[in-house]
């Protein structure tokens, strides 16, 4: 086999590296379209947070003002029963007073001798009464009951005595 050598020169050029191509790709509709979907999605629930967010501040704020409004109408309702309060307490000195002077021990007697026409007792008027027997409460108690019988009036005693002591 015979080996031809020629003139030409080995092209090196084949050998160096090349830029690499940018080939642009085309986009795929469908992902884009999901991808819009989803952008509008996020957007108007973004958009339903914040109206969200800004609907419970607003709900707040008036709730602290209402609660406001009812403290000091409270405030002026209590102003005006305690004023009320004194206005009574006064009435109730000035009663008291006017009652004291009409039961006074001297009042009672002007109005015994002046109204009624009382007079003042005399030491002649007054008779003393003694009596041998002096007046006595004795109980008397069954000692023919049986031990039903007492154990019953000893029930009924207790009940008694206690709704007494709930009226």
């Amino acid at each position: 086999m015979a080996v031809t050598r020629g003139t030409e020169a080995y092209d090196l050029s084949l050998f160096e590296e090349r830029p690499a191509k940018v080939v642009k790709l085309e986009a795929n509709k469908r992902l884009q379209k999901e991808k819009q979907r989803r952008e509008a999605i996020q957007s108007a629930m973004n958009t339903i947070a914040t109206l969200c967010i800004a609907a419970l501040a607003v709900t707040v704020m008036g709730m602290m003002i209402m609660s406001r409004v009812r403290l000091t109408e409270m405030d002026s309702k209590i102003k005006s029963m305690e004023k009320h309060l004194v206005e009574l307490q006064s009435e109730k000195v000035r009663l008291n007073d006017e009652l004291a002077s009409k039961t006074s021990t001297k009042s009672v007697e002007e109005y015994a001798y002046n109204v009624l026409g009382m007079q003042k007792i005399e030491s002649s008027q007054i008779e003393y009464i003694e009596s041998k027997n002096s007046d006595k409460a004795v109980v008397s108690e069954d000692t023919n009951k049986n031990v039903l019988e007492a154990a019953g009036s000893a029930i009924v005693k207790f009940f008694s005595q206690l709704a007494y002591l709930f009226e």
